[in-house]
């Protein structure tokens, strides 16, 4: 995907990439090692990336790791979180980068006028959506309350109010519930609240 803030896309172009990606998750799943590494077949990206599937490289100088509301839970003391990451990196980095969270990933692209959410699996807007989908957000977008007219924020920087407080809501309520009973295990906060930002661009 080129860093270029014009190039998106188009329908006939992403249904193709979704086709191909596809086909390219197909064939990793006939490898045995990496099947016996992941059973569950949620390949993580340095086994994509190793497997040469596309021209593709990631800088660990302009990737970050965060947590969604870590200072809700004790074992998560000092990480840093989803907002210091975004308002210190991510923000600030114009580019591409392939975001791993929740068994999945989804890509974001950040340019000069807004952000891009790009992701293959509709469930996470709509239960039983299996349709993909691209969001922008720019200087026009709004963000509302569900079921109000409250708005939440203006502007572009709607796309880290909308990862927050839709993306992460359910499974930060869920383990918030857990810790208000018992320590919720670093594993399932690991799991569930991990955000992971890999800065990428073609060879």
């Amino acid at each position: 995907m080129s860093n270029d803030s014009t190039t998106m896309p188009t329908v006939q172009q992403y249904d193709t990439l979704i086709i191909d990606g596809s086909s390219e998750w197909r064939t990793l799943c006939e490898n045995k090692t990496h099947v016996a590494e992941f059973p569950d077949k949620h390949f993580d990206l340095e086994t994509v990336l190793r497997a040469g599937i596309r021209p593709l490289t990631v800088s660990r100088e302009k990737s970050f790791v965060g947590f969604f509301s870590p200072e809700k839970f004790e074992s998560l003391t000092g990480v840093m979180s989803f907002d210091d990451m975004w308002g210190r990196e991510i923000s600030r980095n114009l580019g591409v980068y392939i975001v791993s969270w929740n068994d999945h990933f989804f890509v974001l692209k950040v340019d000069e006028n807004g952000y891009y959410i790009i992701d293959t699996l509709g469930e996470r807007l709509v239960e039983g959506c299996e349709q993909a989908y691209i969001l922008r957000f720019d200087n026009g977008s709004c963000l509302t309350a569900s079921g109000t007219s409250q708005v939440i924020c203006k502007g572009k920087e709607c796309c880290k109010e909308f990862i927050k407080r839709f993306l992460a809501a359910i499974p930060l309520k869920e383990l918030e519930t857990e810790e208000q009973k018992q320590v919720v295990p670093y594993y399932s906060l690991h799991h569930r609240l991990q955000i992971e930002f890999n800065f990428c661009s073609t060879v």
